[in-house]
């Protein structure tokens, strides 16, 4: 109850005030974030909770894949299946479980990544060389940016016009290695920078193995009045697929697969031209068109299942934001289209070298119209709003000559405000609704296409808290409540996708740092969270695979200029199986891990030891129980991997 939250938040508040500066992260100075219009504006006047992780705080991380930095942030549940390079990892923000990835919106330099259909998405299409930073925004983002952004979004942002090249090589646990290389250049009127990355690793697991090739590049142009950008990138990723493992097997022998030749191959490219043009003063117009394909090869033996899918996506994304004041009140308006248009073709079959056996084709078209003004009120207090119109047409056929018709409209809005107490205090707020159509897969059955077309989800929500920052510590702390009618989720007993009665997700996020001099510093992060059904057979029974609790600690020791320690602590409570909507059967068990990562630099040189689970603990992020007994995804085992970086 969000009575109850604003009760925590109130708690904490005071312990902030007299006494924790651990709830803290440090900030000197405010931040440009795009994620907050779609434009470049300062994080203090948004009227949400925004967090952004650096490019130093990348490589100080050590970390292989861009899940492995995002679980250590607060509010953000990470769910791999199968460990290693981060291959068909899951993200849940709010408190989804099963489909907490359908409800966070993944964006690279603000263009979705989230698949049409229901796979997951391709970390490894982003080499970690290339990211400057990540902007996380903790709530929904769908009046800006529509569907899948009612948990939250995380934008990527990369390719800043940085001179010069590196190249580095690394290995470590179950034969992992990895090489990658960097260019970049910039004469003040055209840069560019090129990215390309191979890592393959054996995997913890057997028939566990993954190897990524990947490649990115982000040039620009600046004219007079305007600046052309240009984003080009391709990735080829195999993996095999060993599955899940019963309580038994998993007490036994996790490291053991289900099947020891199911596997999955991703192919993907894609190309986004843009451009920003300064129109005239305090108007700036800014769009992209953005073309990608990718191809998904799947083999599930034990199910006689082969799935060759391709999916292609065309997207215009124009806007326009106008510093037009309001009177006497600065204020400033964006409003812009999003048009996308997707295509999803699969071959299925009993194995790769059998025949087709039947042929699916769907088609998506999504048109939106949307407005967002700030407005400053008085000079600390800023007042935010938007809507957002959105209108989607879904058409399926298969080979038997089965149509499907799912055609949606949604209209949204939201208000928010944030206020600057003091210097270092800042307040803010914001309510309104958020919404999600079905992906292509959900619009699907193991037969052919659901009985009833899926509704569209729908819900309110309202998000409260504080950020607090000085020299020594700084910290935020937001409460939020939301409530979603009509979530779709896959119904074992009709092996359909249904809609689902009222949920709640309610809970309170704290996050920070406090700075004890300039060789340590202290970090901690806490999100507790109370995700359940509101009403129908399953009311009151909370949502499976959601922890309670989650908990981050870190300790950062920089002894000299050259060397720097990170010590990470995550942990994830306990939580119901997948499946288990009733609460019958017992809880997956709590987990603490353990990371540590050691870097020096000289010079031009850096090197870096990794160390991740460093206490060998077993344990699963995910599993199932529909009734039949326990299914596990064994997550990996302690693994150490060691890079050496040599900037030009």
């Amino acid at each position: 109850m969000f009575p109850k939250t604003c009760g925590l938040l109130a708690a904490a508040l005071a312990l902030t005030s007299l006494s924790s500066p651990l709830l803290a992260q440090q900030q000197d100075e405010p931040l440009l974030v795009l994620t907050a219009t779609r434009f470049a504006e300062s994080s203090l006047n948004v009227a949400a909770n925004i967090q952004v992780i650096t490019r130093q705080d990348i490589r100080a991380a050590g970390a292989q894949n861009l899940p492995d930095i995002l679980q250590h942030k607060a509010g953000i549940h990470i769910k791999p299946l199968y460990g290693a390079l981060g291959a068909e990892t899951g993200i849940d923000m709010r408190g989804f479980g099963e489909g907490g990835s359908q409800r966070t919106l993944i964006l690279l330099n603000g263009q979705r990544l989230n698949p049409l259909d229901q796979s997951a998405v391709d970390w490894g299409s982003i080499p970690l060389d290339s990211v400057q930073r990540i902007e996380i925004l903790n709530g929904s983002g769908a009046v800006l940016f529509g569907d899948n952004a009612v948990g939250g979004v995380i934008n990527i942002i990369t390719g800043a016009a940085r001179p010069g090249a590196s190249v580095s090589a690394g290995f470590g646990s179950h034969n992992g290695r990895q090489a990658a290389a960097s260019l970049g250049q910039n004469n003040g009127r055209f840069w560019f920078s090129l990215d390309a990355a191979h890592q393959t690793n054996d995997g913890w697991r057997r028939n566990n193995h993954q190897e990524r090739n990947t490649f990115s590049s982000r040039m620009g142009l600046k004219l007079a009045q305007a600046e052309l950008t240009l984003d080009l990138g391709g990735s080829k990723t195999a993996l095999g697929l060993p599955g899940t493992l019963n309580e038994l097997q998993y007490r036994q022998d996790p490291r053991q697969p289900e099947t020891r030749d199911s596997f999955a191959d991703r192919n993907s490219a894609y190309i986004r031209p843009g451009i920003k043009w300064q129109l005239a003063s305090g108007l700036e117009f800014a769009a992209e068109i953005a073309y990608s394909d990718s191809e998904n090869k799947s083999y599930v033996s034990n199910f006689f299942s082969y799935d060759q899918r391709q999916t292609k996506t065309l997207s215009f994304t124009p806007r326009l934001q106008w510093q037009h004041g309001l009177g006497n009140l600065g204020s400033s308006t964006t409003v812009g289209i999003d048009y996308y248009d997707g295509e999803l073709t699969s071959h299925k079959s009993a194995n790769p070298a059998a025949p087709v056996t039947k042929q699916v084709n769907i088609d998506q078209t999504s048109r939106a119209l949307y407005l967002h003004n700030k407005t400053g009120l008085t000079e600390r207090l800023t007042l935010n709003g938007g809507l957002r119109r959105q209108v989607v047409d879904q058409q399926a056929r298969d080979s038997t000559g089965a149509l499907l018709t799912n055609d949606h409209t949604a209209s949204i809005s939201e208000l928010g405000l944030s206020y600057r107490a003091t210097d270092k205090l800042r307040l803010f707020t914001r309510t309104g609704r958020t919404f999600r159509f079905a992906n292509l897969d959900e619009l699907t059955t193991f037969a052919g296409f659901v009985s009833r077309p899926v509704r569209p989800e729908k819900g309110r929500f309202v998000d409260l808290g504080l950020q607090w920052s000085d020299r020594a510590f700084s910290g935020k702390i937001t409460a939020y409540r939301l409530t979603m009618r009509d979530e779709i989720a896959y119904n074992f007993n009709t092996w359909e996708n249904e809609n689902l009665a009222k949920t709640l997700h309610e809970g309170l996020d704290l996050e920070g740092s406090y700075e004890i001099n300039r060789q340590w510093q202290l970090g901690a992060g806490l999100n507790y969270q109370r995700a359940e059904f509101m009403e129908g057979a399953d009311r009151g029974k909370s949502i499976p695979l959601v922890p309670k609790l989650k908990a981050t600690a870190s300790l950062n020791f920089k002894p000299t200029e050259a060397w720097n320690l990170l010590l990470s602590v995550n942990h994830i409570g306990s939580r119901y199986f997948g499946g288990d909507t009733a609460n019958l059967y017992a809880r997956m068990p709590a987990y603490t891990t353990v990371d540590l990562a050691v870097s020096w630099k000289e010079r031009n040189l850096t090197a870096r030891i990794n160390a991740r689970n460093l206490f060998d603990k077993r344990y699963a992020a995910t599993g199932f129980n529909y009734g039949f007994g326990t299914s596990y995804y064994p997550a990996e085992s302690r693994a150490i991997f060691a890079d050496l970086r040599y900037d030009f």
